[in-house]
């Protein structure tokens, strides 16, 4: 609202701005501590908050520590790295393995593909599969993936115009069959041929349909076959592309130079396979034999182990083969242990997680709380330099928490976790916290920070790995439960009177009072208008009786001086 043009003291000479000003400064007096209430409340807020976030970065150590892999974390080591890797696993025992030789490494299903054009020229990758021989466009085929009595096709398709071929290629009698076209069914007729009318495993039934190439594979990912379509200009490069597709279970490269293909599966062992119908087969004069691949051969111990994979686990460790080697070439040793230093840096950074969370509260509490600094007001902020103004915050922020009877509750609630962790050994020397090295110390002016003993700490992790698990993650007596749910807890609390970050005023106590306060501020506003304009019209009358006044003393002068 744009404030009225007033010209004040022009008869009686006083300043009247500098008059109303005044004393609207001491009217405004309620306005100004209602804002610096606020501004204390904001504060307040905040400091929770900033104690909250802790508590949720404490919470998720805790929940991340309980993890097994953290007190489990194994180092291994293998003695001859360019034959065989390692990598222990966390279940792992102190222990070693001895691999006597490798005789044979697992390898791929693999097959090299030669073609010409139907001109004998070499291929190249822009060759389009119309120019090759074997791909017929818009030829499709459905294979018989098992034997059985049945084939199913395609419905209302015309028998005359399909063709029938067994699994090398060569073309079956279509008057041994009977399709029906309602159902798409094939059966044999022929029982002479096919007995019990089975139609055997790799038997197709090939039929026109569209200007597309359709290439049938299978590998020992599929399973079945499965269909790339393609269309009717497709090259040997967008053929190349569609075999290397994720979900194929192949890996397809073609060689410009000599216009060879390198086709393999991703998958290794003697149950890796490639398969594909007749069209591909005839195109790139694939045999009848499908290429397989070969189970991984070695010597564990003295005792001969067969993998499908070049990695594999024994004793819970990880084992990569990488080549070849025999008895007489020397065994290679692997071993594993306890990785005690990881253990300890996952555990100790807990402890500094939860130490900062004290510290930040222990803070708080303790602040210096300096009563005669007040929230600035408008007026006295104009009047200060920013680092007048910065000086005057820092104290007046000051103990906004301190002696905070939910702070304190937090840390005194925290604390008792460490000293009621305990466990159910057998071992009375690692019953408790304090006994592997982790104590709250005698120092209550600390407000409950870890002490930790390196030493201790680290003979326990070495003695008993799994006992010092169970010390912390125990879901009834465990201690990361516990400080987990007293964070949680803590955090409820605080939230429903300081909220979270982002969080709508209505939501928490506080922001319910800051709107409070607001809504007051802003009735005190309109009254402290109209009692401005109440100010200006008393003066303005005043203005106006004085100028009368001196307009009647003017005549009377004048008819004094007129009459003499």
């Amino acid at each position: 609202m744009t404030s009225p043009i007033r010209f004040g003291g022009l008869a009686s000479g006083i300043d009247t701005d500098t008059i109303i000003k005044q004393l609207m400064q001491v009217e405004r007096v309620p306005v100004d501590k209602l804002e610096q209430k606020k501004q204390t409340t904001e504060w307040k807020r905040d400091a929770y908050r900033e104690i909250n976030r802790s508590l949720m970065t404490l919470r998720n150590s805790a929940v991340d520590l309980t993890f097994s892999r953290n007190f489990y974390a194994k180092t291994s080591s293998s003695s001859d790295v360019s034959k065989i890797s390692v990598t222990a696993g966390p279940s792992s025992g102190n222990s070693a393995l001895r691999v006597d030789s490798v005789t044979q490494l697992a390898t791929s299903a693999t097959t090299i593909l030669s073609a010409t054009d139907k001109n004998g020229a070499t291929l190249t990758s822009t060759t389009k599969l119309s120019d090759m021989n074997g791909f017929v466009a818009g030829q499709k085929r459905v294979i018989q993936e098992t034997a059985g009595t049945e084939l199913s096709l395609p419905k209302d398709m015309d028998l005359a115009a399909m063709t029938f071929r067994d699994a090398t290629g060569t073309a079956l009698n279509k008057a041994d069959f009977n399709y029906d076209a309602t159902t798409g069914k094939l059966t044999a007729t022929n029982t002479t041929m096919y007995p019990g009318g089975v139609i055997p495993k790799g038997v197709a039934a090939e039929y026109i349909s569209g200007t597309g190439f359709e290439v049938q594979y299978k590998s020992s990912m599929t399973g079945t076959y499965k269909k790339i379509e393609l269309s009717a200009n497709a090259t040997v490069q967008e053929l190349m592309s569609k075999l290397n597709e994720r979900d194929t279970g192949l890996s397809a490269f073609f060689e410009s130079s000599t216009g060879k293909i390198s086709l393999s599966t991703k998958e290794t062992g003697a149950n890796a396979t490639i398969d594909f119908d007749s069209s591909f087969k005839t195109a790139f004069s694939v045999g009848t034999t499908n290429p397989i691949g070969q189970n991984a051969q070695f010597k564990v111990n003295g005792i001969d182990v067969e993998r499908a994979s070049n990695t594999a686990t024994i004793d819970n460790m990880t084992l990569t083969l990488k080549s070849t080697f025999a008895s007489t070439d020397g065994a290679v040793t692997l071993s594993a242990a306890t990785d005690t230093q990881k253990i300890f840096d996952n555990i100790k950074g807990f402890v500094d997680k939860y130490n900062e969370t004290i510290d930040l509260m222990n803070k708080k509490v303790r602040e210096d709380k300096f009563r005669s600094f007040a929230p600035l007001t408008k007026a006295q902020r104009d009047e200060l330099s920013e680092d007048e103004i910065k000086k005057w915050e820092e104290k007046a922020m000051s103990g906004m928490l301190r002696g905070d009877t939910i702070v304190r509750g937090a840390m005194d609630t925290m604390r008792s976790k460490w000293s009621s962790t305990s466990s159910s050994s057998n071992d009375d020397a690692m019953k408790q916290l304090f006994q592997i090295g982790l104590s709250t110390g005698s120092d209550f002016t600390n407000g409950g920070k870890i002490e930790l003993n390196e030493e201790k700490l680290k003979a326990a992790i070495e003695k008993d790995p799994e006992q010092v698990y169970q010390l912390f993650t125990n879901e009834t007596n465990g201690l990361l439960p516990q400080i987990r749910d007293a964070a949680v807890n803590s955090r409820a609390i605080i939230t429903r009177i300081a909220g979270v970050d982002g969080a709508g005023a209505p939501t928490y106590s506080m922001g319910r009072e800051m709107t409070a306060i607001d809504t007051r501020i802003e009735r005190l506003n309109d009254l402290l208008i109209s009692k401005e304009n109440a100010y200006y019209r008393r003066f303005a009358a005043m203005e106006t009786a004085m100028n009368q006044a001196n307009s009647q003393a003017a005549s009377l002068q004048q008819f004094l001086g007129g009459g003499m």
